[in-house]
């Protein structure tokens, strides 16, 4: 008896150790792959979004994976990383006049009133006090400005880092996308093998709601970004702004990646208002704000519950919360776990209940 107690012990002893061992290991692989984790998101995202259309070039290129992986990599790096890395090269050169300004003012002077100046009637000496008083001042009020000019100063350059940051994120990711999109099946396949093991081979069903809602998430993103795009061109054409069509590309570029289309529309409403227009401005100022920013709220949901196939509440909850939780990926990760939630949920409710105990 006390031999089997004894061997107990040890088997527990050593079951012990080896979780322990166990959980240091997967801390250590966590701690190693953390880094890469938004990448890697971002690259199971952008490979389960583009999938279909990366089957149909691959077929049409004789079944050359590879080839196609690279022509679609070379793509997303136009669309995405491209333009990216030119924006936070123009805040970089905005930055930088912001701080030549503020070095300028700090070495502006004003000269000495002329001497006829003060020989003017009736406001000469007026005029010529108010000079040398402004030559005073002057210095002392332009060093005011200077925290402000410094505060958006740094605001720029916080935009810019973080844009930077998304620069690299996006090239990491693509590369991540690409090599899953070359060994797509395999992956699949060790992921089935996985949910199976988990939950049974009646959940791998939960694989096929993940795909669709990322698809259908992808696809709610883009047309919606053309949709609100559409519209502010109508609004650009109807007060008459220069370039509707490239500020519409502009806008669709924006709201592709999640930054607010007033980038675009508020500049020209201060220019009509400059050029006094003001009836125009203003009428451009309530299309941008309450139809072409708000128009997204609706049409997205309703376009994403389309292409995954699942109530257009839940994929309203999903798409909003997400994004106020996790900002722009949350748009796919709020929706995409939400649906399989409910995909669960409803596959509980569908099991056949287990038969009622007898009372006696």
């Amino acid at each position: 008896m006390d031999q089997g107690n004894d061997f107990l012990k040890d088997r527990f002893i050593e079951r012990v150790i080896l979780l322990a061992l166990l959980a240091a290991l997967v801390f250590v692989c966590i701690q190693i792959v953390s880094p890469f984790i938004g990448p890697m998101l971002w690259g199971v995202i952008v490979a389960v979004a583009i999938w279909h259309p990366y089957r149909k070039l691959s077929r049409a290129l004789g079944d050359r994976r590879v080839v196609a992986s690279i022509i679609v990599s070379v793509v997303l790096l136009l669309i995405l990383v491209v333009p990216l890395s030119l924006l936070v090269d123009s805040l970089a050169e905005a930055v930088r006049g912001v701080a030549g300004l503020m070095r300028d003012l700090t070495s502006i002077r004003l000269p000495p009133p002329p001497i006829w100046v003060r020989d003017l009637p009736v406001i000469g000496i007026t005029l010529d006090d108010q000079w040398r008083e402004a030559m005073v001042d002057l210095p002392a009020s332009l060093q005011q400005l200077q925290p402000y000019i410094g505060t958006a100063a740094g605001y720029a350059l916080s935009i810019g880092a973080g844009l930077g940051a998304a620069t690299i994120e996006f090239l990491v990711a693509i590369v991540i996308a690409a090599i899953l999109l070359v060994t797509g099946e395999a992956a699949v396949q060790v992921l089935r093998r996985f949910v199976a093991r988990i939950g049974g081979l009646h959940h791998l069903g939960l694989l096929d709601v993940a795909a669709q809602t990322i698809r259908g998430v992808a696809a709610g993103i883009i047309f919606t970004a053309f949709i609100q795009a559409v519209l502010l061109v109508l609004g650009l054409v109807v007060v008459g702004a220069p370039g509707p069509v490239l500020l519409g590309f502009l806008s669709f570029f924006l709201l592709v990646i999640q930054l607010p289309n007033w980038l675009v529309w508020v500049p020209v409403v201060v220019w009509l208002g400059y050029r006094g227009h003001n009836g125009l401005a203003v009428f451009l100022f309530v299309w941008g704000t309450f139809v072409v920013s708000t128009v997204d709220n609706f049409i997205r949901p309703y376009l994403i519950s389309q292409g995954a196939r699942l109530p257009l509440l839940l994929i309203f909850v999903g798409v909003i919360g997400g994004l106020f939780a996790y900002g722009f990926i949350g748009l796919f990760v709020g929706a995409t776990l939400l649906g399989v939630g409910y995909t669960i949920f409803r596959s509980w409710l569908d099991e056949d209940p287990p038969p009622p105990e007898p009372l006696l």
